[in-house]
């Protein structure tokens, strides 16, 4: 996939609520192999937007665009399989590990091969007998490698997280980033909203600023 069609355009987004602006114009892009970090206080609306490019909020005003194409004239399933997006506490599927990775591209009409399994679990740094251990019994932070590699595995070109490691301790949070910041370099564009400095730091790329729903370059 070309940079190109995977580039993902926020263009004076607005996101209301309860007559309130979340969201007040917010615009930003980011194409594959580059990196957002978005910083900002609790409240300020940064995770509305993060959740907005990932179509689970939907704005009242401005335009999503994708390769440069309004997210709205294209399929859903299309919009997902390019842009992926990992959640603070994300939820693992019952089963095992392997069980979970194969969700994504069965949703597609897909089997993932076991080689592709455990060239993914590989990636995200755990042991390939990973693989055959229920998902729930483990623990935070390799529950969020999980979910990594289970939002990889549809092979997408753009990384959306949500305070990813909002829920681990220190050491376990910094593996993510780094983990993410590899991915990154390997052509991966990711947008990802932090509250720590030195994540948004390592992540590297862009840095913006997120303040009662405005956001700019920092």
């Amino acid at each position: 996939m070309s940079g190109a069609q995977g580039t993902l355009e926020a263009r004076e987004l607005v996101v209301t609520r309860g007559g309130k602006r979340i969201l007040d114009r917010a615009s930003l892009t980011v194409a594959p192999g580059e990196a957002v970090a978005i910083e900002g206080p609790s409240g300020s609306g940064k995770s509305t937007l993060v959740r907005a490019l990932a179509l689970l909020v939907e704005a009242d005003e401005g335009q999503l665009l994708l390769g440069g194409v309004d997210v709205r004239t294209l399929p859903p399933e299309q919009v997902r399989r390019q842009v992926a997006f990992l959640a603070q506490r994300p939820a693992m599927f019952p089963g095992t590990v392997a069980d979970n990775l194969r969700a994504g591209p069965a949703l597609h009409g897909e089997v993932l091969p076991d080689a592709r399994a455990a060239a993914l679990i590989a990636d995200v740094g755990l042991p390939p007998e990973t693989l055959s251990q229920e998902a729930r019994t483990l623990s935070g932070g390799e529950q969020q490698r999980v979910a990594l590699a289970r939002a990889l595995a549809n092979d997408p070109s753009l990384l959306l997280l949500d305070e990813p490691t909002a829920s681990l301790d220190p050491e376990a949070g910094l593996q993510i980033v780094e983990l993410v910041s590899g991915l990154r370099r390997r052509g991966l564009g990711v947008v990802m909203v932090t509250h720590v400095a030195a994540h948004a730091a390592l992540l590297g790329g862009t840095l913006y600023r997120c303040d009662a729903g405005r956001i700019s370059r920092a």
